[in-house]
């Protein structure tokens, strides 16, 4: 009897083995390494397929959550309003910065943020909302967008488990991570869209966002 594993890298290479190869060999041959043409690439490629204006990569997801906080210019004791049931990261950036972490449960089949538990937990304080997508499934992102504009909020979007997944929105599909302020993914090797080793993206259709997330990355 074969061991099958919950994520086979390894069988995930072989099938690429060559193309692979030549990608990374490539990418030594140029010295490329930060941010280099191949990078560049990708970032334009991933723009088209999400159908979004700037796509900004960075070192790995949790990077991503915390330049999205940044650029929103979020001050110390601001309140941020999320999943409980996601990974530590999506909590830690908010407490590294200062802000305080507020959590609204989930739904209970789709182990996504509870929209309708949103407003209760908003007060003058709150000033941005990162749902969480999981395993493939948006969360409810109109009632959650039209709340934050009723009430001034900002949203970030918690894409690292859902790259690919549409939402039905004002009549037309449009992929999750690209409807709130900013979207922020990770390419962790377990994940759906992968690299091999670490790194993560922001997503946004707001220029003057996109451009402060530029400088923040680039210290």
């Amino acid at each position: 009897m074969r061991k099958i594993q919950m994520v086979d890298l390894t069988t995930q290479y072989q099938k690429i083995q060559e193309e692979i190869d030549h990608a990374i060999a490539d990418v030594i041959h140029s010295a490329s390494f930060i941010n280099g043409p191949e990078v560049k690439k990708f970032s334009h490629n991933l723009a088209e397929y999400l159908d979004v204006s700037h796509v900004i990569p960075c070192a790995n997801g949790t990077d991503a959550l915390q330049i999205a906080l940044m650029a929103l210019g979020l001050k110390p004791g601001d309140e941020v309003i999320t999943s409980p049931f996601t990974f530590v990261a999506t909590a830690e950036v908010i407490a590294l910065l200062g802000l305080k972490p507020v959590f609204v449960d989930i739904h209970p089949d789709t182990f996504n943020l509870d929209e309708s538990k949103l407003e209760n937990a908003i007060n003058a304080k709150t000033k941005c909302i990162i749902p969480v997508h999981l395993f493939g499934q948006s969360c409810e992102m109109k009632t959650i967008v039209d709340i934050a504009r009723k009430h001034d909020i900002r949203v970030i979007e918690d894409n690292a488990q859902a790259t690919g997944a549409s939402y039905h929105l004002n009549g037309q599909w449009i992929k999750s991570g690209t409807i709130g302020d900013f979207g922020c993914t990770s390419f962790y090797p377990s994940k759906n869209l992968s690299t091999f080793g670490d790194a993560g993206a922001l997503f946004t259709n707001d220029s003057e966002l996109a451009e402060k997330a530029r400088i923040i990355c680039n210290h």
